[in-house]
């Protein structure tokens, strides 16, 4: 049976942790706002949805016109040339070439997710791309996982999810899928980890997929 490996986009396959407060701080300075340290920490607690909602409270106060296709428009610009995580190409290369069938999970639009990994030549390593907001959930919540098992036909049992967010790992656990924590010190919402398998980069997958007996044969 092959393995399945489910992946994190943001901040696990795409280098974009500073991507997101570019954009903000471009957006905002359309209307000659500046982006500050107490907003920046704000955003960061809250999914996509949350902040645009904030985002848009922020313009009203300000008596400023919310205009979403500008921010988006801006977000688009910047995942044509989003960075990759060191070495992710070859990591994705080598799995499936052991056999290893891979999805693509993530918390952001689905049209920014797929320029990037288009832009960095990866979408073929993905059977699938899921994104959370285009299935109707505000984040990867356990129904947004359900739906993919039931779409797929996949068994949780079978499957690894690499995440940097232990909130994602732990909703895709209450269905018993066995999580991997990528840990970067550039995280803002990084947490203490003592429940999932701890990687600090993505060169060592290999190696923890084997040890955990989910070896892609």
């Amino acid at each position: 049976m092959k393995t399945i490996i489910f992946f994190d986009l943001d901040g696990v396959i795409f280098d974009s942790y500073g991507l997101w407060d570019k954009a903000v701080e471009d957006f905002l300075s359309t209307v000659n706002l500046t982006y500050t340290t107490e907003m920046k920490q704000k955003l960061w607690q809250l999914n996509m949805l949350e902040a645009e909602h904030y985002l848009r409270e922020l313009f009203g106060k300000q008596g400023q016109a919310y205009q979403p296709e500008i921010l988006k428009a801006i977000l688009l610009q910047l995942y044509e040339t989003v960075d990759i995580m060191e070495n992710a190409k070859c990591v994705l290369a080598a799995l499936v070439r052991r056999g290893c069938k891979l999805y693509a999970v993530t918390s952001n639009y689905y049209d920014l997710a797929e320029i990037g990994l288009k832009s960095q030549q990866l979408l073929p390593y993905f059977t699938t791309l899921y994104s959370c907001l285009s299935m109707g959930y505000a984040d990867k919540e356990q129904a947004f996982f359900q739906e993919i098992l039931e779409q797929e036909r996949l068994n949780a049992n079978q499957i690894i999810y690499v995440e940097d967010s232990l909130a994602n790992l732990k909703e895709a656990r209450k269905l018993g899928v066995t999580g991997i924590y990528l840990a970067n010190s550039d995280n803002p919402q990084a947490g203490q980890n003592d429940t999932f398998v701890t990687i600090d980069s993505l060169d060592e997958l290999t190696k923890i997929v084997k040890e955990m007996n989910n070896d892609c044969k």
